[in-house]
């Protein structure tokens, strides 16, 4: 009778965690993607020869202070002159874009993904995240 209930038990616990994991928000495509849509073939290329126009359309999408430009030439500085800086900022831009898109992600995620050698495949996927969610940078106020 007693294998009977932890049995239940068991089957109870495992079912609240796997309704848990199923109900957190995850990317819609995968890291390695590269040339998934929206995006393509186009984003694969731009991420690789120039990432960090990418990773200004992830700041300012975000809406993390500085816009397309901090988001671009902040990463250039920060990797330039810091070396590591540029992982940290990267990392603050996914979590900003997390925030925005209701992806779970977590800051150690965000660092090990952003420092390792899939740092370029994983701008696309934020990018490509954004994109899906229909979330763009605000647009330029007219003056009047």
């Amino acid at each position: 009778r007693s294998v009977q209930g932890k049995l239940k038990l068991k089957v109870s616990a495992s079912s609240i965690l796997h309704t848990s994991l199923r109900s957190m928000a995850s990317y819609q495509t995968g890291t390695f993607d590269c040339c998934a849509e929206p995006g393509g073939m186009g984003l694969c290329l731009r991420a690789h020869f120039c990432p960090c126009t990418v990773w200004g359309d992830i700041n300012a999408r975000a809406g993390a202070p500085g816009g397309f430009a901090a988001g671009c030439c902040g990463l250039l500085c920060c990797e330039a002159f810091t070396g590591p800086g540029g992982i940290f900022y990267k990392a603050f831009m996914v979590m900003e874009a997390a925030k925005k898109t209701g992806v779970d992600e977590s800051c150690g995620h965000a660092i090990c993904c952003s420092c390792c050698f899939c740092g370029v495949c994983y701008g696309m996927q934020v990018w490509r995240e954004l994109e899906l969610k229909g979330i763009k940078a605000p647009g330029q106020q007219e003056m009047d």
